[in-house]
């Protein structure tokens, strides 16, 4: 009897040993190191800089070429679905053919679809497409005369527009609130009237008088 207890506590001694060994063992081991890789995602957070840079930048670009052709163009007004834009670059004096004293405004007119008459259901766009009037300006008569137009789709427009020239008999006299009137009236107080029938230099350009210049050489 007393041999079979001697037996049992020899047991259960090896059993706790073996338990509190296995839990030493346990707690001796290191928890395995987390690797993480963050090249992928530097890489990507530099390339989303990278690429918001490139629209940033082309953005800046499409906002100078906006603000430029902005303050090129002084719009007059909007009739019959189109915007009319006065070219304040080429709106400019010139002298009278054929006239020994007299000037002239030389201008352009840009003509575009005014967007809020837009119908299109925005599944397909159209290219952007406008129109381009010249026009000579007679203030010592008040009248004008149609040179030609141009129509102009999906860029820039061609340096080959012919006219029709000028023709003395092709003075218009105007009519009240016409969209001539109206073209008229932006012309000469854009460019001023110091020439109204006369070759004053007042407040001539640096342009006009070095045409002036050469047409008195010449």
């Amino acid at each position: 009897m007393r041999k079979m207890i001697s037996l049992s506590l020899l047991l259960l001694c090896l059993l706790l040993s073996g338990t509190a060994g296995a839990e030493e063992q346990a707690q001796g081991m290191e928890a395995p190191e987390e690797i993480s890789d963050m090249t992928d995602a530097d890489d990507w957070f530099s390339t989303t800089d990278e690429t918001a840079d490139i629209t940033s930048e082309n953005d800046r670009e499409r906002l100078l070429r906006e603000q430029k052709e902005h303050s090129r163009y002084v719009h007059v007004f909007t009739d019959n679905g189109y915007e009319y834009d006065l070219d304040t670059r080429n709106t400019r004096w010139i002298p009278l053919p054929h006239s020994g004293d007299e000037y002239i405004i030389d201008t352009w007119v840009k003509l575009v679809k005014d967007a809020s008459e837009d119908t299109s259901d925005g599944n397909y766009s159209y290219p952007a497409k406008y129109y381009l009037a010249h026009y000579y300006v007679r203030p010592k008569t008040r009248q004008i005369q149609f040179l030609s137009e141009l129509e102009v789709t999906g860029g820039r427009p061609d340096n080959t527009v012919k006219g029709r020239g000028y023709q003395a008999q092709n003075w218009e006299d105007l009519t009240p609130d016409s969209i001539e009137d109206v073209i008229y009236e932006s012309a000469v107080a854009h460019v001023g009237k110091n020439k109204l029938g006369g070759s004053s230099h007042g407040n001539m350009s640096i342009r006009d008088a070095v045409e002036e210049y050469l047409r008195i050489s010449l």
